[in-house]
């Protein structure tokens, strides 16, 4: 049997399983056992099936946590599942077998970095030849980006402009408005030129004055 082990502060990921036979003892071509042991916690044991399921659930995790929108992850097989829990996570891990036996660990920041720097070594590690890749890299939901921003950030910018709007409503009505630039209505312009039409009826002419000057020079003359 071969075996490859990567060992970290707290984390210890051991992996069995058969080589080629002209290889190294170092070379994996096909997984039989992992074994994670968190000495704080507890021994993990499992299959490729595992592995496989750590990877798909751990490292999609991670970048959800580095761009600060974390939530909960399950593996296709349903034998490891990671969520959010008080200020660390919850890494849940079922054994294969008649006993379906289930573990609940609970890990810090700085215990997942780990497992996760662990998963990241298997995955580019040449000596481990088996088919397990990281998941594609996904962007985050529309959602997601919306909620990178605080509530209060995200509304600051509406209801700051709703306010100003207010205010300067308000302003414009408290504001006089000078008589030169104030427009009558169409019922004081209806006075207005009746008024003008009156005085100029009534306003005589330059010839009617003559007329009357003559008139009246005629009646003084005649005794």
């Amino acid at each position: 049997m071969h075996s490859i082990q990567y060992t970290l502060l707290g984390c210890r990921l051991h992996l069995l399983g058969q080589g080629a036979e002209d290889g190294d003892n170092s070379t994996i071509t096909e997984l039989k056992q992992l074994t994670l042991d968190l000495e704080d916690h507890v021994r993990l044991t499992g299959g490729q099936m595992h592995l496989e399921a750590l990877v798909q659930t751990l490292l999609p995790y991670a970048r959800h946590i580095i761009s600060g929108q974390t939530r909960e992850f399950t593996s296709a097989n349903g034998t490891v599942s990671i969520t959010p829990f008080h200020r660390g996570h919850r890494l849940r891990f079922q054994k294969d077998g008649g006993s379906r036996e289930k573990y609940d660990v609970q890990l810090d920041d700085g215990e997942l970095a780990n497992v996760v720097r662990c998963l990241d070594a298997v995955i580019h590690d040449p000596r481990l030849q088996v088919d397990i890749t990281a998941p594609p890299m996904q962007g985050l939901r529309e959602r997601e980006l919306r909620n990178r921003l605080p509530l209060r950030r995200r509304l600051a910018a509406p209801v700051g402009g709703l306010a100003l709007t207010m205010v300067l409503v308000g302003l414009g009505f408290l504001v006089p408005v000078p008589e030169r630039f104030r427009v009558p209505d169409s019922e004081e312009q209806e006075g207005d030129a009746a008024v003008e039409l009156m005085e100029e009826q009534s306003l005589p002419t330059e010839l009617d004055t003559e007329a009357i000057n003559r008139e009246e020079g005629a009646a003084a003359a005649d005794p």
